[in-house]
């Protein structure tokens, strides 16, 4: 393993065990990326049934969720790349 695999590993596994920082990583990830769309999910929600606040909540938390999953996944598998 090279310095900049051990670098990686190290910025995925965090200062926490398990996938909680990768939690973490997701959620700042959703957070910028509402914050970047906000203005077009407010324009869409005006259209449908939803709250725009509603709106909002439904779309960061399914951010989230994505982004960790993609993050959980990418990482367990430099993990394992990097192991082996």
């Amino acid at each position: 393993m090279d310095v900049s695999s051990k670098r990686l590993v190290g910025w995925l596994r965090g200062p926490a065990t398990g996938n909680s920082p990768i939690g973490v990583y997701g959620l700042v990830t959703a957070m910028v990326a509402v914050f970047l769309t906000y203005s077009i999910v407010a324009t869409v929600s005006v259209v449908g049934p939803l709250l725009s606040t509603t709106a909002l909540l439904l779309l960061s938390v399914g951010v989230w969720l994505a982004t960790w999953a993609v993050l959980d996944v990418v990482a367990s598998r430099t993990l394992r790349e990097s192991e082996g």
